[in-house]
């Protein structure tokens, strides 16, 4: 997947390959205007698998303190809303992944084996809700290189891909430094 930023003109913003537009520091649902995008005021919805893999791996869900590092400054992220309105019993849990506690992790193969499982858990909603039915990931460590290759597969229950894509985890880029 490349995180390359496509300007749009009459908005003064940038809009990913995704259902988000993205100002460079923060992105948000993009909203239909009408017309083949959907009906005014509602959410565009073109690519929503696509959507909710970046959404879910690319928003910072809350550390457990005992997480965090020195760099990290107490700082345990997180929608304040994950605090008080989960239905544990419903099968809720708060969304988005830890990713973003490896931006400065040093390069082992440990680490790509610790960020398989992170965004396992963190695309796990997928299946709950029935997108998908199995979940294939692969981050192999560069060190050469100092980055992280991830590749996130998707499969229906009839066994074929409904997604796939690859993430250049640089995490410069994560923080909006393109």
């Amino acid at each position: 997947m490349q995180l390359t930023l496509t300007p749009l003109a009459d908005a003064g913003v940038s809009l990913l390959p995704f259902d988000i537009v993205w100002n460079g520091i923060v992105g948000d649902f993009a909203v239909s205007t009408g017309g083949d995008d959907g009906p005014a005021g509602g959410l565009v919805s073109a690519n929503p698998l696509r959507t909710a893999v970046l959404l879910l791996l690319f928003t910072d869900a809350r550390a457990d303190a005992a997480s965090l590092r020195f760099d990290h400054r107490g700082d345990r992220r997180g929608w304040p809303g994950d605090g008080f309105d989960i239905d544990a019993a419903a099968g809720e849990a708060p969304l988005g992944s830890l990713l973003w506690l490896f931006r400065r992790s040093a390069l082992l193969d440990a680490t790509g084996a610790q960020i398989e499982a992170e965004v396992q858990r963190a695309l796990k909603p997928l299946i709950r809700q029935g997108a998908a039915a199995r979940i294939t990931t692969s981050a192999v460590v560069d060190k050469a290189n100092g980055r992280v290759a991830l590749s996130v597969g998707l499969y229906g229950r009839d066994g074929s891909q409904s997604y796939s894509d690859k993430f250049d985890i640089l995490w410069r880029r994560a923080d909006g430094g393109l």
